[in-house]
């Protein structure tokens, strides 16, 4: 994928968030890497909207916490990406930049003119829109060079991981689709997978009621509601029992299990079909890909780390202590 392509897809963010006031802002320095500074400020305009989600959905004070110290190590990666190019004379041409925002332009079915006039709606100038784009493309040329490059997958390797995962696959037999909503109990006494069952037998209330069992499921079971399409002898021994009872479209009934208790939907059923190599190929080359290039992006930011002075300051001090982790290298995947 081109760094016009790339640098399109992420500036295309700056349409879909506000920046926040500057006024708004209680502003100072969050950390220092090298020469350069983090402010609160630019914590602030990224923390702030995941924080009113994190509240809403009944996040404590140290899950925010975490959130904005991890907020804080990402831009502090940035910045040390940044300091590089910086250090290696490496830049975004005025040629790269309109080509990435004709392709911001072109990927929201705007006009130039109706993508500037968006951009400078939400109160950010043109030129500081030009800007964030550059850096964007700054950043993808570092860590393609730096990262990607030295990032290989090899035939024998896919090969490997086929065989590992989709060595001993059934040939034979069926395939369900099943949704599950799973209490578990608060032990093993028979009061207690009792009361797991009445939770289940709530639930299921609320399905005869109308309600998907989906929108149920997702609302209330402990365990991954969708289990997708499965071969049946890679299931519990529980749930074969009580799938081979049922239809396509039916919903069983509370099932009591000695950890808690389940209802099961089943969506269909098919004939197994053994996953080939062929078919199988690309997906296990992006996971080895991503594995790869993740480890190979934290081995280059702890080099980086190493040889940048970087001081977090005030409250982001012990960033590291209340369980901020390294950037996993998400980020600099979405640079590819």
């Amino acid at each position: 994928m081109g760094l016009a392509r790339n640098a399109a897809a992420l500036a295309a963010l700056v349409l879909a968030v506000s920046p926040a006031r500057a006024e708004e802002l209680v502003d100072g320095i969050a950390a220092q890497v090298g020469t350069e500074v983090v402010l609160i400020s630019d914590v602030a305009r990224v923390a702030d909207p995941i924080e009113k989600k994190m509240r809403a959905a009944g996040a404590t004070d140290q899950d925010v916490a975490q959130m904005r110290a991890e907020a804080l190590e990402q831009m502090i990666e940035r910045k040390l990406i940044a300091l590089l190019a910086k250090r290696a004379e490496i830049e975004a041409t005025d040629a790269e930049i309109d080509d990435a925002i004709a392709n911001v332009a072109k990927d929201n079915g705007m006009t130039l003119d109706a993508l500037k006039k968006s951009v400078e709606s939400q109160g950010l100038p043109w030129d500081a829109y030009r800007k964030k784009i550059g850096e964007e493309i700054v950043q993808q040329k570092v860590v393609g060079g730096m990262v990607r490059a030295k990032v290989e997958v090899k035939d024998d390797e896919v090969h490997a991981l086929y065989q590992q995962r989709y060595g001993d696959q059934p040939t034979g037999g069926r395939e369900v689709h099943v949704l599950q909503i799973a209490q578990a109990a608060a032990g093993e006494k028979p009061q207690q997978i009792a009361a797991s069952c009445e939770r289940i037998r709530a639930a299921l209330g609320r399905v005869r009621a109308g309600e998907s069992f989906e929108k149920v499921a997702a609302e209330t079971s402990q365990a991954a509601p969708d289990l997708g399409w499965i071969h049946e002898a890679t299931l519990a021994p529980w749930m074969v029992t009580a799938l081979q009872k049922m239809s396509p479209g039916q919903v069983s009934d509370a099932i009591e299990l000695p950890v808690g208790c389940a209802a099961l939907e089943l969506l269909g059923t098919r004939d197994a079909q053994p996953v080939t190599y062929e078919q199988a190929e690309k997906e296990l080359r992006a996971l080895l890909y991503d594995e790869r290039f993740q480890d190979q992006y934290r081995r280059f930011i702890e080099k980086l780390r190493k040889q940048t002075y970087v001081d977090r300051k005030g409250v982001f001090a012990d960033a590291t202590r209340i369980g901020a982790k390294p950037i996993d290298g998400s980020e600099a995947q979405r640079l590819q």
